[in-house]
């Protein structure tokens, strides 16, 4: 199983949920002194009107979005990051929570994940101090750790930061396959490592995603795109494969194996990344059809042998209508986790040769709660679920008994991986307002002992809190809230909260402990995880009430959730702050637009707030599924209710808005969050309007320790200084 970035970023097992490169360059933009800006530089407006099935909709800003770039456009860009820059930096409570946050991160490793194989041990973390996360290893439970994968080693300037995309270990714990980034880029250059000497071989610069290894380990599967493919254009990301390395040959001999759109009853899909990975001790191979990247549409099995001999015979196992969200192979069996009959999720038993997910043996259903991950392990398969913000966990033995396993505490499971030549899996525990714990089931007794690989945090976490809620909407449904807070804390409805909430493509906002959260609580402050539909918590229907159409229940989710947590008088307007990443930016973009006094302050993280046009990016393809196209009369209209920056209206006051993009962001284009500033400078009536954040050295996400930190200090300043 390759691993990605954790959860944390909102990212799952395998690849990038879009493949485009930014043609920005990765360099330092210079400061200006605060007392040299007044008032944000003004955009160029041409006014462009394009007409959707009778209605003409206006466009002051079209062309930020021209490819190549201009010299307009990156001028532009980097005065707004000046000005965000001079403000942010002159903020008077920066300083001191930067010193907050420097103070209850500087002693702690942060661990994203550990991952068994060949009875080694993969350990992906960054020590107390350094800026990147490094993959180590130990060569057994008991012996010493070492660094096996630095990024450092692949920067091409001292300014710019790498970053580790993925990593596969192969399943003899040999080799490890992985991808290096640039500048938050994530277009990876892929390498295959011996873990014992070190050798290392480049695979390919292509841009590239892991996807497995066959049984013994000789051979590697990788996806990578079209070496034709354009950057920045809307079809960068179609016609990729998947391509096979065996171990001891040339790079350039390595050949195609599974392609866009291969094999029988092919289900037709706009965007489409086909992988494929083995399992070891079985004589079969999983090929599999993403959507986004990310989300299992189409599922396929061959004979391993015929597939690296050429002549695969693949037999279709799952089309969309499964809705699989995780798969795994012991020997001639797979177990999928589908969304189920009762939409939170079943696990399904089906013999390869000659059952398929219709004729599967249902071995777990869900009762309560959402079952999220599935991974095997020697002894049977290992499933999470989730049931009003707790996780538990269950394992179903090989002759389909299902017992529960004993957690050690109360909290969320997450990084769960297993190893098919060992018993019981690996897995994280932490909540909100405690730490990350390392623990290895014991498959004997079904309890798990504690491991520790990194040190323990500096700070007393028992002075916080997390309490859960029910938040009622004007439909009736009631939204899952969790209150992150000091134990002291009085609800006097001064309280500066900030609330973030997502409610997209099913996912499950999943946080978990974070040591930033930690130092705004101790200024006082008051943060609230909003689960609003569109997310995956409360299981299939969950999301599909806050999809296309039903998309307006995300924003009034937040907007009721919002108003409760007022009314029960944890806030009021005047403190209160709503903070949306990448495609929670319709969430926060709209609820700002239709409720522009209930919220004192909005930030919109590389957020997708112009989605009537994000259909023709390169990261376009595929999205039509979670929000709709314009091709088709019904979603344009739901599209054009859900595009934060047409909702904007001139002479309105609107919050106070921190937007924050990075320049290298292949997800979500800055000129997404570079339109939606430009509207709201011109038409909000509270002055500058917006600050548009813009770092040259990431893309989607942080890349480095500074990086995550002063980006932090700047929101909760931000969020501080306007909820005074």
């Amino acid at each position: 199983m390759s691993h990605a970035i954790s959860r944390r970023d909102f990212v799952q097992w395998a690849a990038a949920s879009s493949l485009i490169p930014s043609v920005a360059t990765a360099t330092q933009s210079k400061k200006i002194a605060p007392a040299s800006i007044s008032l944000p530089p003004k955009a160029r407006i041409a006014t462009v009107v394009d007409k959707y099935w009778g209605v003409e909709v206006s466009d002051d800003y079209r062309w930020m979005e021209t490819q190549p770039k201009t010299a307009e456009w990156d001028s532009w860009l980097r005065a707004q990051a000046d000005y965000a820059r001079a403000n942010l930096d002159a903020l008077p409570e920066r300083a001191a929570m930067l010193k907050r946050l420097e103070l209850f991160s500087s002693d702690a490793d942060s661990l994203r994940n550990v991952l068994p194989a060949g009875g080694r041990i993969f350990i992906e973390k960054r020590l107390k101090g350094e800026q990147a996360f490094k993959v180590f290893v130990r060569d057994s439970l008991q012996s010493a750790e070492r660094v096996l994968i630095d990024p450092d080693v692949h920067r091409q300037s001292e300014d710019v930061p790498a970053t580790v995309d993925y990593f596969v270990p192969s399943p003899t714990g040999k080799h490890i396959a992985y991808g290096v980034s640039i500048g938050g880029s994530e277009i990876s250059t892929t390498y295959i490592k011996n873990v014992s000497t070190g050798d290392t071989v480049e695979i390919t610069k292509i841009l590239s995603r892991g996807s497995g290894w066959n049984s013994d380990g000789s051979v590697f599967f990788y996806y990578r795109v079209r070496a034709d493919a354009v950057p920045g254009s809307p079809d960068f990301g179609r016609g990729g494969s998947c391509w096979m390395h065996r171990l001891g040959t040339t790079p350039n001999t390595d050949r195609e194996v599974f392609r866009n759109s291969e094999g029988p009853d092919f289900d037709g899909m706009e965007d489409d990344l086909p992988v494929v990975r083995g399992a070891l001790g079985s004589n079969w191979i999983l090929g599999m059809h993403l959507l986004n990247g990310n989300d299992i549409s189409q599922v396929y099995v061959t004979k391993a042998q015929d597939l690296l001999d050429g002549k695969p015979q693949w037999r279709k196992i799952a089309g969309k209508s499964a809705g699989v969200k995780a798969i795994d192979l012991i020997g001639d069996t797979i177990y999928a986790l589908a969304k189920g009959r009762e939409s939170r999720g079943e696990i399904v038993k089906i013999h390869t040769d000659k059952e398929d997910f219709a004729s599967g043996k249902i071995v777990l259903p869900a009762k309560q709660g959402v079952l999220n991950a599935l991974v095997a392990a020697r002894d049977g398969i290992y499933v999470a679920d989730l049931a009003r913000g707790l996780y538990g966990l269950q394992r179903i033995s090989l002759t389909d008994q299902v017992e529960r396993l004993h957690l050690p505490q109360a909290g969320s499971v997450w990084g769960m991986f297993g190893a098919l030549d060992e018993d019981g899996p690996w897995y994280n525990m932490d909540d909100l307002t405690i730490p990350g714990t390392t623990y290895k089931v014991n498959a004997q007794n079904l309890h798990s002992q504690k491991h520790q690989f990194e040190r323990p945090l500096g700070f007393d976490v028992s002075r916080f809190k997390t309490t859960r809620i029910d938040a009622p909407t004007r439909d009736g449904v009631k939204v899952p809230l969790e209150i992150l807070h000091r134990k002291d804390i009085t609800l006097n409805r001064r309280n500066p909260l900030l609330m973030i909430a997502y409610g997209a493509y099913g996912t499950i906002l999943d946080q978990g402990f974070s040591s930033a959260n930690m130092a705004f609580l101790d200024a006082g402050g008051v943060i609230v995880y909003a689960h609003v539909r569109g997310g995956g918590e409360l299981g299939d229907a969950w999301h599909l009430a806050g999809k296309k159409a039903t998309k307006p229940n995300t924003w009034r989710d937040a907007i009721d959730s919002a108003e409760h947590l007022i009314k029960l008088g944890w806030t009021d307007k005047k403190h209160l702050a709503l903070w949306g990443t990448s495609a929670g930016g319709i969430m926060v973009g709209r609820a700002i637009t239709e409720r522009p006094d209930l919220f004192a302050v909005a930030i919109g993280e590389v957020g997708a707030f112009n989605v009537l046009r994000f259909e023709l990016t390169a990261n376009g393809p595929g999205n039509d599924v979670e929000f709709g196209t314009v091709k088709k009369e019904d979603e344009f209209h739901s599209l054009l209710k859900m595009d934060a920056y047409h909702a904007v209206k001139n002479g309105v006051r609107y919050p106070a808005c921190l937007l924050i993009t990075g320049a290298n962001d292949l997800r979500v284009e800055p000129w997404q969050v570079g339109k939606f500033a430009a509207r709201m400078q011109a038409a909000s009536t509270n002055v500058p309007g917006a600050l548009l954040r813009v770092n040259y050295e990431t893309g989607h996400f942080a890349t480095s320790r500074k990086n995550g930190l002063e980006k932090m200090a700047d929101i909760f300043s931000f969020v501080l200084h306007h909820t005074k």
